[in-house]
């Protein structure tokens, strides 16, 4: 992975408890809080060779969320904090796909739709795993007329990475009342959209139903698509980490077993992943 010039000067440390934190991510030791959450560098899966974000990390929600749009900007605010104030939000910063998303939700309510895009759009060239960007870039396409284009955003805010958080509601009942354009169908999630998913985020129950989520993993490998069947293999060992024991029985699964040959198996797709 490319590591920033000046990490030298923190600790780093990429250990991971099995099931969270993702590889992919780096926790910096001085920012821990003791209780086992921190800050760290993260690199999307497949882009190992770009610069990281940097995440603060909530081991007991298993979850990631996006803080600095690089390490620079986190070096900046722990200097001047210490790390004891919460990180800041720029909402005109073009360069950050959080600020970007925020500014263009604005945006949304205001009606703006065309400018809502094109921040979006930026948004997930900067960064492509979050549910929430990909919603509402659906969402301002629906609202221009661009149906084709919001079918494909509503797909990958399905196909994201649930370590930033689980679809909202919203996304996965759009996603359960779309009508697939013919490019999309023999996408392999669509193609098997029917009983995928319920439910969505936190507030609300979320439901998969694993056995279609494997098939679609592997329906991705067909095509040649090692990035989006890695994310979501991905996302498979994460729910079934947090599933009660009947479920976990019924698939046979073992936290400690599966994410060791994930990992193996995503390094060697990724190899620089792996350091």
């Amino acid at each position: 992975m490319k590591f920033p010039h000046s990490i030298e000067r923190f600790t780093i440390s990429n250990h991971s408890h099995y099931s969270f934190p993702p590889a992919g991510y780096v926790a910096i030791e001085e920012t821990s809080d003791g209780a086992g959450d921190n800050f760290g560098l993260y690199w999307e899966i497949g882009k190992e060779n770009n610069s990281p974000i940097v995440c603060s990390s909530r081991h007991e929600e298993s979850l990631l969320v996006p803080e600095f749009k690089d390490f620079q900007s986190f070096v900046d605010w722990f200097d001047e904090t210490d790390g004891l104030e919460s990180p800041p939000m720029n909402l005109n910063d073009n360069d950050y796909f959080i600020s970007l998303t925020n500014k263009a939700k604005v945006l949304t309510k205001n009606g703006k739709h065309e400018e809502a895009i094109l921040r979006l759009e930026r948004a997930v060239s900067l960064f492509g795993e979050y549910t929430e960007t990909w919603y509402w870039l659906s969402e301002n396409y629906y609202k221009t007329g661009q149906k084709e284009q919001g079918d494909k955003a509503l797909v990958n805010s399905i196909l994201s990475n649930y370590y930033f958080g689980v679809p909202s509601k919203k996304s996965v009942d759009k996603f359960n009342e779309m009508i697939p354009s013919d490019e999309l169908k023999n996408n392999s999630l669509v193609k098997r959209k029917e009983g995928f998913i319920s439910g969505g985020d936190y507030s609300t129950p979320f439901t998969i139903d694993y056995d279609l989520l494997l098939a679609t993993v592997e329906g991705f490998k067909a095509m040649n698509d090692n990035r989006t069947a890695m994310i979501m293999k991905q996302n498979y060992g994460l729910l079934m980490s947090l599933e009660n024991n009947e479920i976990v029985q019924k698939y046979g699964f073992n936290v400690r077993d599966w994410f060791e040959n994930f990992n193996k198996e995503l390094f060697s797709i990724y190899p620089d992943r792996a350091h």
